[in-house]
């Protein structure tokens, strides 16, 4: 699994395994090499994942705030769900994973699990797209997609930053069991470091000043590490250095005319530049900011239209 920060003290380089089988051998021993031999031990999960899949299709939802709208019914093949109180899910409970069709993981958390049969829950009280996971939402991740409650048994993997990107190959099968068994399987993955990933900006927007024509334009950045502390003004940077990416666009979705590299949450369009751009100053700009890391590169882009509502 590649996931973000889940709690921002651990590892953010590194990857993650859940495994599940049945019946539980005890543990479960992952190898791992640069080629189809020459395996070595990476770690142990010692654990069994509590996990399944959806029974409907889950759609997006909002974020920041409950999700009371959507329900998302899963089958576990091992495990138990349960409701939490809304402090404890404020504070951390009850965290899941839910994959769709391109791979990516979208973490979520519910406050109440709801038994309908054995093994099959409805899951709500919905706070979606968590640790900058909203880019995996779908409408909808289809039936069927792999659910996982993120707990002690997903395990990180050994992981050095420089092996961010490379194709391993991986086998995985019981500690009882040696590597040529045919209870080991083998896939080949290449972790992308998400817990490097700075998160998409909030709140853009965009100001146009009558007289000049100039547009100013301001965002909010958000961290992936150590943003729950209510007691600063803002949270952390988070990142060795603060950078951006603007992107002037022709229009929602549209072609990039300019692109910017900044050092704040600011970014001053000048009538001068609009007329070098769409060939007169305009009363609406489409832009798209990105944070930028030094490690990782740009994070996911929020995209805003802004609009002159004077003109």
């Amino acid at each position: 699994m590649d996931l973000p920060l889940l709690r921002g003290d651990e590892a953010p380089h590194v990857g993650y395994i859940a495994a599940q089988a049945e019946p539980w051998p005890g543990a479960v021993a992952v190898y791992r090499s640069p080629s189809t031999s020459g395996y070595a031990l990476n770690t142990l999960v010692g654990a069994r994942a509590t996990s399944g899949k959806s029974v409907f299709g889950f759609y997006s939802g909002p974020l920041h705030r409950f999700d009371r709208s959507n329900v998302l019914r899963v089958k576990l093949d091992f495990g138990e769900l349960e409701s939490v109180t809304e402090e404890a899910l404020l504070n951390g409970a009850n965290v899941a994973g839910i994959e769709n069709e391109d791979g990516d993981w979208e973490l979520f958390q519910f406050q109440t699990a709801d038994l309908i049969e054995t093994g099959t829950y409805d899951l709500s009280g919905l706070l979606r797209g968590m640790s900058g996971t909203e880019g995996a939402m779908r409408d909808p991740v289809a039936p069927g997609a792999r659910f996982i409650l993120v707990n002690s048994a997903v395990t990180p993997l050994n992981m050095r930053p420089d092996e961010i990107g490379l194709a391993l190959s991986y086998k995985y099968g019981p500690t009882t069991e040696g590597l040529d068994a045919a209870s080991y399987g083998t896939r080949t993955h290449a972790f992308q470091g998400l817990g490097l990933r700075p998160l998409r900006p909030v709140h853009l927007q965009g100001k146009r000043d009558p007289e000049t024509g100039d547009w100013m334009f301001l965002w909010v950045r958000r961290t992936r590490a150590g943003g729950d502390s209510w007691q600063g003004l803002e949270v952390p940077l988070g990142e060795d250095e603060e950078r951006y990416q603007l992107d002037i666009l022709d229009g929602p979705g549209g072609d990039v005319l300019r692109t910017v590299d900044l050092t704040a949450p600011a970014f001053l369009y000048s009538a001068t530049t609009q007329n070098a751009d769409f060939g007169a100053p305009q009363w609406n700009v489409n832009i798209r900011v990105a944070q930028v890391s030094p490690v990782y590169g740009p994070g996911p882009a929020a995209e805003q239209l802004t609009y002159d509502y004077q003109h």
